[in-house]
């Protein structure tokens, strides 16, 4: 036998293996985590059981529609001037962590971001009434109910997490 003819192992194949098995264990466990989470595909995390966003997914698509339009119109008007929120939630940090502490810049900061708030809710508000108002009684009746049903997926969804 000659054994000129067996070629010696390399190490990095090896390597080569153990690397792609620590890639896809850490991708199925990425999977795995976010699944886990509740925040995996095919749900909405920010479709809670109560507010304004509840009754955006209550409407009927079309009507949904109108709404999309409307917030779309507004977008810029809601957002502070280019701050929006983040400017807002800015503003109050750094009125907190302002040396000397002064709370009369603390509670301005507050209430500048509450009017904004009162402002976009009003306007949210008006625009939905016009939306329920130029329904048909049919339409409004599926309307609750489509409400009555998304709170009661929101409940059963989240049973565990109340409990504790």
């Amino acid at each position: 036998m000659n054994d000129t003819t067996l070629k010696p192992k390399t190490p990095w194949m090896k390597i080569l293996l153990v690397v792609s098995l620590g890639l896809n264990l850490a991708v199925a466990g990425l999977i795995i985590g976010a699944k886990m989470s509740g925040h995996g595909g095919g749900k909405n995390p920010y479709a809670g059981g109560t507010g304004m966003r509840v009754l955006m997914h209550a409407l009927p698509s079309e009507k949904r529609a109108e709404a999309r339009v409307f917030f779309r119109q507004n977008r810029e008007k809601h957002r502070m001037n280019g701050t929006g929120m983040r400017g807002s939630l800015d503003n109050i940090g750094a009125a907190i962590a302002a040396q000397p502490f002064d709370a009369e810049a603390l509670n301005d900061a507050f209430n500048k971001q509450k009017a904004h708030i009162q402002a976009m809710t009003q306007d949210a508000q008006q625009a939905f009434v016009a939306i329920v108002a130029d329904m048909t009684d049919a339409e409004r009746l599926q309307y609750v109910d489509n409400m009555k049903k998304q709170r009661q997926k929101w409940r059963k969804a989240h049973q565990r997490k109340l409990k504790n």
